[in-house]
């Protein structure tokens, strides 16, 4: 993997202060300091908002736990993969009728990212998308997530990608590439999930 610390924004180094984190730290306490940031596809697409909005889309965030693990001298890429947003996604009691309905319908396509972490055994792939808010409301996440192994990603891949530095305009070219409606559907579903994520989060649920 490529390890690049020169181009990282300050406001990595303010994260890893004010969650106390340190080349010693366990890194199951890095992925958490990162997990725990609420999802939010309105939120953060690159690492300077995601931490000052404390707010992040999966590639904001991801692109966030890289930037930490590599100042803290760990070897660390983003992976993107193509799949259904909702395969891992059932409607929840605690959703409202539009967003639980597309849970269930299926067929929101998404590029996806997670982070590829070179531990002392191999690969290992951490996926920070889900804090505590939805996992508590059913969503798979990695909440209990020890270190050890693979962590549980937020959708099935169908087609696994690259792994790029300039995740956004990677990015924004496979969104590009997609057929207008299904953007379309892909915007409505983000839009309604981060409203869900985010009310479930002023009733209490979210750290």
């Amino acid at each position: 993997m490529m390890q690049v610390v020169s181009d990282i924004p300050s406001q990595v180094r303010t994260f890893i202060g004010s969650n106390r984190l340190t080349a010693e730290s366990e890194i199951a306490d890095i992925f958490h300091a990162v997990r725990r940031i609420p999802y939010g596809s309105g939120g953060g697409r690159n690492v300077r908002d995601v931490v000052e909005q404390n707010k992040g889309s999966c590639s904001g965030k991801h692109m966030l736990l890289r930037d930490v693990l590599r100042l803290l001298g760990h070897d660390a890429a983003v992976e993107t993969v193509r799949g259904d947003f909702t395969s891992r996604l059932v409607g929840e009691k605690s959703m409202g009728a539009a967003l639980r309905q597309m849970c269930e319908d299926g067929n929101v396509t998404d590029f996806h990212q997670y982070v590829v972490w070179a531990g002392p055994e191999g690969d290992v792939k951490l996926d920070a998308t889900w804090s505590d808010g939805p996992i508590q409301h059913g969503v798979l996440g990695n909440m209990d997530w020890n270190g050890a192994g693979d962590t549980n990603l937020a959708l099935i891949p169908e087609k696994v990608l690259a792994r790029v530095e300039d995740v956004p305009a990677y990015k924004k070219r496979l969104l590009e590439g997609l057929h207008q409606d299904v953007q379309e559907r892909r915007l409505t579903f983000l839009s309604l999930l981060t409203d869900w994520v985010a009310n479930i989060g002023k009733r209490g649920d979210e750290e």
